[in-house]
């Protein structure tokens, strides 16, 4: 950002700015969005918009920050409140959740996701990792005492890079042929097996 709001009225505005574009983009397509139509639909100047942001890319790349801090905190929140459940019953719900998540928001995510390579390196992507990388280790460490550090990083690297990569093509892609929840069965199974091998290593 260009500069940050310090008063209620300034972050409003933003927040305006925010709520248009993301409006924008799923009625639009992220290529097509440009800072006029996020200033018409925001009720904001143009002029307004960019006294926070130097260009559509700042505005796009805090939207995204922002989503992807609430995605994680979330999902975070499910990973808790799951304790009293196993690891055979966590996995498919998360799963779902992911699913879930993607599909809200009347298609944003879909319409992004299907750019993801153009933010591989953004911030928000390093947020996204850090939330997943963090929920991996926390419930894979409730079922797997008996796991070094070491094995249970790698383990959760794996486990959710791949999980993830593979829902993420799918929600941005609707030619696969294999339907959401047998796909979220798939991979649940995979999962399990993946873990129940190496617990036994």
């Amino acid at each position: 950002m260009r500069k940050k709001p310090q008063q209620q009225r300034a972050k409003m505005i933003v927040e305006s700015i925010l709520e248009a574009t993301q409006i924008c983009i799923a009625e639009h397509g992220l290529l097509n969005v440009t800072t006029p139509k996020i200033a018409e639909k925001s009720g904001v100047s143009v002029g307004s918009i960019y006294q926070y942001f130097g260009n559509k890319e700042e505005i796009i790349q805090e939207l995204l920050r922002r989503k992807s801090e609430q995605l994680g905190l979330a999902l975070k929140q499910i990973a808790i409140s799951q304790e009293d459940l196993t690891i055979r019953e966590i996995i498919p719900l998360s799963i779902q959740f992911g699913f879930d998540m993607m599909k809200a928001d009347d298609g944003f995510f879909i319409e992004v996701l299907k750019h993801w390579h153009g933010y591989n390196n953004s911030d928000a992507s390093k947020i996204l990792e850090k939330h997943f990388y963090e929920v991996g280790l926390y419930v894979f460490s409730r079922f797997f005492k008996d796991w070094s550090f070491e094995t249970l990083k790698n383990k959760s690297f794996v486990i959710i890079n791949s999980t993830l990569f593979t829902m993420m093509r799918y929600v941005s892609n609707n030619n696969f042929l294999i339907s959401e929840q047998q796909l979220k069965k798939e991979l649940t199974t995979m999962i399990l097996a993946y873990l129940e091998i190496d617990s036994k290593l």
